[in-house]
C-alpha cells in the first residue's frame, strides 16, 4: 500500500495562506519535488513546474509544466521570464542549484548567487572555501590523472576517499584501501565525473571515521537557524551509500553546540545568507569536521517528508515564502521521532514487492513507497539511485521511530529474478 505521494496520514495539513496567484518556478517533478508543488498549491501559489521526465509524478499537479532539464539554465531562464515568476526553488537535488542561482540573479529575485551556487556544487571548490576560512574537513586533492592520484595518495595517506566533481547521491564515490586498487577505483570515479566535467577531475580526500549526521538548516539575514539533526546510517565502505536517517540525532550538549556553531561558520564561508542548507558532518574523535554541504533543502526524503514529520516546523513552506521574497520568522520546532529507512534488492530483475499492506499497516509507519517498477533491472547497490523502496515512520522519539521503521522494512520482500 502506498499514500498519495508527499502526503503525511494522520497529520492535518498545514494552513493554507493566500499569496495571491504568485507564479512559484519549481525545479524538477520527482517524487521529491512532489511535497513542494503541493504545498505550493496550498499556500495559493501557482506552481510553475520544470522537469526533463513528462512522465514525472510531480507533473500532474503543476500549473503549467515544460519539459526542460533542470540544468538547462537558457531554457529555464526562457520559462521563468514567460511566466513573470515571483520566485525560484527546489527540493532534494543539487542538480538545479546553479539554475535558481541565475535566474535568481537574471530576475533580481531571492537566491544565492551564482559564485555561491558553484562553491556548493563543485565538490573541489567547496573544500578549497572550507580550507580558506580553516573550517575542520579532510585534507584533499584535485587530480586529473593516475601519476597525480598516486602523489597525493602519498601526501593524504590510505585508506582514502574518491569522489566525482559534480555529482550527488554517493555515484561515483569509493573507498580506496590499497596501492593496487588505486587504477580500478580511479576509472570508477572517472565513468561518473566524465559524465559531468569535461576535465575529468577527481577529488581525493582523507578517510574521516566516526557516526555521520546532516544538519537541515534555514538561512536568515545570515543567520543559521537549525530546524532538525539527522542521524545517517551508509552501507560504509566502499560506496557509502545511505540507507537511512533518524531524527532527531542523539547528541550530548558539547557536541550540539559545536555542531550548531560549525553550521554557522559553513554558511558564512559559502555565501549563504538566505534559504536552506543541507551539511553533512562526521563527528570525529577530535569533534565535528565537515564532509560537504548543499545549498538547497535535503534529499532522501528528510526535507519533503521526515522534517514536518519530526519538528512540526513546514519547512517547505517557509522556503517557498522566503523564495518569493516573503519576511519569514524563524523556525521553532518541536522535537519527535522520526525515521526513513530504504529497501535495496539483488541483481536480477525486479518481479514484485510483498508486504507492502502489512508494512504499512503497522502503527507509526507514515508512508511505503515503492522506488522501482516490475520488469525494471536492478544492478545491485552502487549509489542511491539503486535502492528500490523507502518506508518513513514517526515514534515518540530517536529509538522508536527507528524500531518502527525496521519492523516495517523487514516486513518487505523484494522479489528478483536473477
Amino acid at each position: 500500500m502506498t499514500t498519495a505521494p508527499g502526503s503525511l496520514p494522520g497529520s492535518p495539513p498545514p494552513p493554507a495562506a493566500d499569496h495571491h496567484g504568485q507564479r512559484v518556478l519549481i525545479l524538477g517533478a520527482s517524487l521529491l519535488q512532489v511535497p513542494m508543488i503541493r504545498r505550493a498549491r496550498d499556500l495559493g501559489m501557482r506552481p510553475v513546474v520544470v522537469d526533463m521526465d513528462p512522465a514525472a509524478p510531480g507533473v500532474c499537479l503543476a500549473e503549467e509544466f515544460h519539459a526542460v532539464s533542470t540544468n538547462d539554465i537558457d531554457t529555464v531562464l526562457d520559462v521563468a521570464r514567460a511566466h513573470d515568476i515571483h520566485g525560484v526553488a527546489t527540493v532534494g537535488t543539487d542538480m538545479p542549484v546553479r539554475t535558481i542561482a541565475a535566474v535568481a540573479q537574471a530576475l533580481g529575485l531571492p537566491g544565492v548567487s551564482p559564485t555561491t551556487a558553484l562553491t556548493c556544487t563543485d565538490k573541489a571548490v567547496m573544500a578549497q572555501a572550507f580550507a580558506d576560512a580553516s573550517l575542520p574537513h579532510p585534507a584533499f586533492r584535485t587530480v586529473s590523472g593516475m601519476a597525480e592520484l598516486e602523489e597525493a595518495v602519498a601526501q593524504i595517506g590510505l585508506p582514502c576517499i574518491l569522489k566525482p566533481l559534480d555529482s550527488s547521491g554517493s555515484r561515483g564515490v569509493i573507498q580506496v584501501s590499497s596501492a593496487d586498487q588505486l587504477p580500478t577505483a580511479l576509472d570508477y570515479t572517472r565513468r561518473v565525473t566524465r559524465d559531468v566535467s569535461p576535465s575529468g577531475q577527481v577529488l581525493v580526500e582523507e578517510l574521516l571515521t566516526g557516526p555521520e549526521i546532516s544538519c537541515e538548516v534555514l538561512c536568515i539575514a545570515g543567520t543559521a537557524h537549525v530546524v532538525a539533526l539527522t542521524d545517517k546510517a551508509t552501507t560504509g565502505a566502499p560506496h557509502f551509500i545511505e540507507t537511512g536517517h533518524t531524527q532527531p540525532a542523539v547528541l550530548d550538549a558539547p557536541t550540539t553546540a559545536a555542531v550548531t556553531s560549525l553550521v554557522q561558520d559553513t554558511v558564512e564561508a559559502t555565501g549563504i545568507t538566505d534559504g536552506p542548507a543541507h551539511i553533512e558532518m562526521i563527528l570525529t574523535s577530535t569533534g565535528p569536521r565537515l564532509v560537504e554541504l548543499g545549498a538547497r533543502m535535503a534529499g532522501d526524503f528528510v526535507a519533503s517528508h521526515l522534517v514536518p514529520l519530526t519538528t512540526g516546523v513546514d519547512f517547505i513552506g517557509l522556503v517557498l515564502r522566503q523564495a518569493c521574497g516573503e519576511p519569514i520568522d524563524p523556525p521553532m520546532p518541536r522535537p519527535q521521532g522520526g525515521a526513513v529507512r530504504f529497501l535495496d534488492a539483488p541483481q536480477g530483475t525486479l518481479v514484485s514487492f510483498r508486504g507492502l499492506t502489512q508494512a504499512h499497516g503497522l502503527p507509526g509507519v507514515r508512508e511505503v513507497l515503492p522506488l522501482a517498477r516490475a520488469g525494471q533491472r536492478i544492478g545491485g547497490l552502487h549509489s542511491s539511485t539503486d535502492r528500490v523502496g523507502v518506508v518513513i515512520a514517526q515514534g515518540k522519539d530517536h529509538d522508536d521511530a527507528a524500531r518502527i521503521c525496521e519492523a516495517a522494512r523487514n516486513l518487505i520482500t523484494v522479489e528478483v529474478q536473477p
